[in-house]
């Protein structure tokens, strides 16, 4: 009898170092390491708010096309040809770029980055010039 006591008592004594491990093997749980980044992050845009400078990002994300007329978007607003955006004047909009003038300097914004639309290249021409046939004779 007092075996099975003893036996009951140690298992209650590792009750609970079994239920911490259930707690730390919880799928939905985030990793520590990830809620740590994730804090740390959060603790320095909080500190970069908190500063006065501004975590918009001012890049050219989009452009659109209406009434045969080019408009760059940002922050909600529409700018033409011709408008000022930041400080830049809007010299020209494509599909790829938007070129803007500022301080007399003319710069090119990609929209894409390295991402360049160009023309596919022509086929290659045959060196002999004879044109090979499937066909067998």
């Amino acid at each position: 009898m007092t075996q099975h006591l003893l036996r009951a008592a140690l298992l209650l004594a590792c009750l609970p170092a079994w239920a911490a491990d259930d707690a730390a093997r919880d799928p939905t749980a985030w990793p520590p390491a990830l809620r740590s980044a994730i804090a740390a992050a959060t603790a320095a845009s909080a500190a970069s708010a908190a500063a006065g400078t501004d975590p918009v990002d001012n890049a050219i994300r989009q452009v659109v096309f209406a009434n045969g007329r080019a408009y760059v978007v940002q922050r909600g607003r529409r700018y033409g040809v011709g408008e000022l955006l930041d400080g830049a004047r809007i010299e020209r909009i494509t599909e790829q770029a938007v070129w803007l003038r500022e301080a007399g300097q003319l710069k090119r914004e990609p929209l894409y980055g390295v991402v360049e639309k160009r023309l596919p290249a022509p086929p290659p021409v045959p060196a002999s010039g004879v044109k090979k046939s499937k066909e067998k004779p």
